[in-house]
């Protein structure tokens, strides 16, 4: 018997050696000794929308899913050690597509608390993040760190932020650019007309951002010129679902790539607009027949403009249309086929760890907004990866991908927050202690 070894034996992207690393290595997969690794026996969720698949198994050998078989199926394989995880669930990795690590550097977000923080998520399912706008000399370091797995932490993709003069009274700016001047350097960059955006883009995409986060007291027309430029440069946008007095249509018109804060779409329908983006929260109650806002939730599901609603943190906080126009906006987009990712905005906390706050965001988008599990899981996992361009490599149980895997006690079909029974962790095939 012989087995086709695509992702494995590899000289590079551009050659992949498929036959003769079948000659060359014969029936086993062992090389140099390392043994393959195989997940016996599982019920799999594999990200992909596709329902529960009983009775599988997952060969990984390095950190690549070589192979998906049902369990008993002659595997081929030579040194391979085997684990017994019989009625547990395995999933993807998970995403929080929505964290801020890097605000304040030299106080709260420290390094040891930030590693301490990273480490939880990962320990708890969590294998990649995305920052949504801090210090990114901080952030660089991390992503390096997290992406060699030099540190026990998920990987993590960052932001740079552009916003308008405005914003940049914020304190937060401030623990974010210390020692600089914040709106003058490539993280935190002020857009005003007389800017080159050209080259602010072309600063920001140096940072090692995986994109520009648009904040804040920034006009439609302006965004436009960002979402335009960074999209020349090949390069993704996000940004608040208003960035007042710049409006969500504003962005979705201009091609945005994400929108996040659902609440924040409410804006659309409003008949007074706000005047800058200190007055963020809409708490007039939102109408989702309301035509300007139907035809904001059109356009986002026609131009696939990623949403990602962080409805958890507004419950109990601001008023109670606050919240509820988040939930509402949301099953609105996700009933027109707007895709959704899934992020918190919420920290971790250390030293009373109870379970992660995405999942209580996913169990609000389950219960309250009456999204389906396996949609709410898809957007957890490969929506997440396909948004930040890296859906060929992760986000998905799939041959060929990153092994980065959750093992659940409980069927999270039958109850989501059965997510947070977690049996064990790997990243890119190792298993986290």
């Amino acid at each position: 018997m012989t087995m086709k070894c695509k992702p494995y034996f590899r000289l590079n992207r551009k050659f992949t050696l498929y036959g003769i690393g079948v000659v060359l290595f014969g029936l086993s997969l062992s090389v140099n000794g390392q043994s393959a690794l195989l997940l016996e026996n599982v019920n799999l969720i594999d990200g992909t929308g596709q329902s529960i698949q009983k009775g599988k198994s997952i060969l990984i050998l390095e950190n690549v899913i070589q192979k998906i078989l049902d369990y008993g199926e002659e595997v081929g394989v030579d040194n391979i050690q085997r684990v017994d995880v019989s009625g547990k669930y395995l999933l993807p990795g998970l995403f929080d597509m929505h964290v801020h690590f890097a605000t304040s550097p030299s106080r709260g977000d420290r390094l040891d608390l930030v590693k301490r923080r990273l480490s939880l998520m990962l320990k708890h399912g969590v294998t990649g993040v995305r920052d949504m706008a801090g210090d990114t000399r901080q952030l660089v370091y991390l992503a390096r760190q997290t992406q060699l797995d030099e540190i026990e932490a998920p990987d993590l993709y960052f932001s740079s932020l552009m916003a308008g003069p405005g914003f940049f009274d914020d304190p937060r700016t401030t623990s974010s650019g210390q020692g600089v001047v914040p709106g003058e350097v490539a993280w935190m960059k002020a857009i005003t007309d007389e800017t080159d955006i050209a080259l602010a883009v072309a600063e920001a995409k140096g940072t090692g951002a995986s994109g520009i986060k648009i904040y804040a007291d920034l006009p439609g027309h302006l965004a436009a010129k960002v979402i335009e430029e960074a999209h020349k440069q090949n390069f993704l946008v996000w940004a608040h679902g208003a960035v007042i007095p710049g409006m969500p249509s504003d962005l979705v018109g201009a091609g945005i790539d994400g929108l996040s804060h659902a609440t924040l779409l409410a804006w659309e329908a409003a008949e007074v607009k706000p005047e800058t983006g200190k007055q963020r929260y809409n708490e007039t109650e939102l109408s989702v027949d309301n035509p300007e806002f139907k035809a904001l939730i059109k356009a986002m599901a026609s131009k696939k403009v990623y949403l990602d609603p962080t409805v958890a943190i507004y419950k109990g906080r601001y008023t109670n249309s606050v919240y509820d126009n988040g939930i509402k906006a949301t099953r609105a987009a996700f009933e027109a086929g707007v895709p959704l990712i899934i992020g918190t905005d919420r920290g971790v906390n250390v030293q009373n760890f109870g379970h992660l706050p995405l999942i209580d965001e996913m169990e609000v988008l389950v219960k309250e907004v009456d999204i389906p599990i396996l949609a709410i899981i898809r957007a957890a996992t490969l929506n997440a990866a396909n948004f930040l361009r890296i859906g060929n490599e992760t986000g998905s149980i799939e041959v060929g991908k990153k092994a980065n895997i959750l093992i659940v006690d409980g069927n999270p079909l039958e109850d989501i927050t059965n997510l947070s029974k977690v049996h064990s962790v790997y990243k890119n095939g190792k298993k986290v202690n």
